[in-house]
């Protein structure tokens, strides 16, 4: 059985009143005529069981009296049969739950609901977190039954199957443990004064922490609760702590990698730009596509000189009509590669509290050091894309280079950026599966504004059959049919096992997209505008860099 996704839309412009109520009031009015097609599919089931019982009644009567009668009635003398009759009823209820599945999908795509299911779903986390930072033993079920999903997919060379089933089932405390836990490590003396230290000394390496900042984070009794999550705050304490733990991460990992960065372009003259990458990157569909292929890499071509322990991204050069150049920047997440600027420690480095830190990352470095290589201007419009760790880069580059660049547009899957301060004129675009644990680790849920969307993806496992593909064709050639009819219950997953993996995996989150897009929301067309307007000209050329730590 494959995998399906469907998705919700949450932030982005908010309905009025007045439209937010026609949007009820239509809803309404479907669902009144779905649960008046369903009675009237129960009365021609009663109608059919009627005329079934009195046409045998009367069958029996008349042979009973005068069994060499011709006079008898059977279903096919009648004007109405019960066959018929089932006929009817079967249409009935039909049109009740088309009815009934368009109303839901009028209140999905409008997000009539979602701002109440989002406060109710923080209130629920703060509970959690309030729990798990008090009483921290609470949390060891979620990490002893994670052990134990990692341990038997080990033995069991099961893949990542058991994991999976462990982040559906935990998905509703993910987000508030981890919050508590980030703020039981404050509120703790123990690990407090510690962090509190680190976190200090990371704060006095970044030259724009004013001098009274840097002293009250050394007053650990009196100014611990400005780390401490709550909506009112600007400071949390999920990135405190990964800013005062990667002081440490990063020292370790300068000493195993090195901290010289090498980033090279890969030549390819020979190659059209279009062919370089799996898609064109014609619009923000291809580019998810094209996002998952690079992070897998499963590149179009096999280029020379490819280093199997560097970290590679894309950059995409398209001239615009009236001359102007833009520049679309691909970039896959997480490897563990040995050498690779892209490794696990990084991810605390990219999360921290302070631009310096987000900065020396050696990720973020990677991706800015290649934008220059490029030749991206100042004033060029930049779209930058990234799946997970790659998803964090572009938010802090969004966050810290907002004067070296003309940073338009950020795309994320599966990424914790919710406490990034990205520039308010940056559109961003996050899509993130409701089971997958890494988006949690922000502990927060992504700002509410105009210019940002954030596509919640479900993924369920359905008894439907996939299309096969068409003889002799190949899903990434571009062509029309890869694009997916409407479906009510949600899109296709590709390219995932059939007893499925953990929903961290791109091709979730290109689906969520998918889904999200065909919903016809007003803001996810609007973000979808946005993006394509950005790199609406001629592709001009696609380079792939690869960066290598020694």
């Amino acid at each position: 059985m494959p995998w399906k996704v469907q998705s919700s839309v949450s932030g982005g412009m908010p309905l009025t009143v007045a439209q937010s109520e026609a949007y009820c009031s239509v809803s309404r009015k479907l669902s009144n005529l779905a649960h008046e097609m369903s009675m009237l599919s129960a009365s021609w089931q009663h109608a059919a069981m009627v005329i079934s019982n009195q046409t045998s009644a009367f069958n029996n009567l008349s042979a009973y009296y005068n069994p060499s009668s011709p006079f008898t009635i059977n279903a096919s003398q009648s004007f109405l049969t019960p066959s018929m009759c089932n006929a009817y009823a079967s249409k009935c209820q039909n049109m009740s739950q088309n009815l009934e599945q368009l109303a839901a999908l009028i209140i999905r795509a409008s997000g009539i609901y979602e701002e109440a299911e989002q406060k109710a779903k923080e209130q629920f986390d703060n509970g959690i977190a309030l729990l798990t930072a008090i009483f921290p033993i609470t949390s060891l079920p979620f990490f002893i039954s994670a052990l134990s999903s990692a341990s038997s997919d080990a033995n069991n060379h099961t893949g990542l199957k058991n994991v999976g089933k462990w982040a559906h089932k935990t998905r509703k405390i993910q987000q508030g443990t981890i919050r508590g836990l980030s703020q039981n490590l404050l509120i703790n003396p123990i690990t407090g004064i510690p962090l509190f230290i680190l976190g200090a000394a990371q704060s006095k390496r970044n030259n724009r922490m004013t001098k009274t900042y840097r002293n009250k984070s050394l007053n650990f009794l009196k100014y611990a609760n400005k780390h401490i999550d709550n909506s009112s705050k600007t400071v949390s304490s999920v990135p405190f702590v990964s800013g005062a733990l990667s002081l440490f991460t990063a020292q370790l990992n300068n000493k195993k990698q090195g901290n010289n960065l090498t980033v090279t372009k890969i030549n390819e003259p020979w190659r059209k730009p279009a062919f370089v990458l799996p898609k064109p990157g014609r619009n923000l569909s291809e580019t998810l596509d094209n996002l998952a292929e690079l992070g897998s890499g499963n590149l179009g071509v096999r280029p020379p000189l490819v280093n199997p322990d560097a970290a590679t991204i894309a950059i995409s050069r398209f001239k615009k009509v009236d001359g102007k150049t833009s520049w679309l920047v691909v970039i896959p997440g997480t490897d563990g590669k040995a050498h690779s600027p892209f490794g696990w420690e990084q991810n605390a480095e990219v999360m921290s509290h302070t631009p310096l830190a987000r900065k020396q990352a050696d990720s973020t470095r990677m991706v800015v050091e290649a934008m220059k290589k490029s030749g991206i201007k100042s004033k060029d419009p930049v779209v930058l894309v990234g799946h997970s760790q790659g998803g964090i880069v572009a938010a802090s580059i969004a966050s810290d280079y907002s004067k070296e660049y003309n940073i338009q547009h950020v795309v994320t899957a599966g990424s914790p950026i919710a406490n990034h301060p990205i520039a308010k004129r940056t559109w961003v675009t996050s899509i993130e599966m409701e089971d997958e644990l890494v988006p949690s680790l922000d502990g927060k849920e992504n700002p509410r504004r105009s210019n940002w969307i954030t596509i919640h993806g479900k993924a369920m496992h359905v008894k439907e059959t996939q299309k096969p593909l068409p003889p002799g064709v190949t899903r990434f050639s571009g062509r029309k049919y890869s694009n997916q009819k409407f479906s009510k219950d949600g899109i296709f997953v590709n390219d995932v096992p059939e007893e499925g993996t953990l929903t961290h995996d791109m091709h979730y989150h290109k689906a969520a997209y998918d889904d999200a897009l065909q919903l016809g929301s007003k803001n996810v067309i609007m973000h979808n505008q946005h993006f394509n307007s950005i790199i609406n000209g001629k592709l001009e050329s696609t380079t792939l860099w690869q960066g290598i730590m020694h």
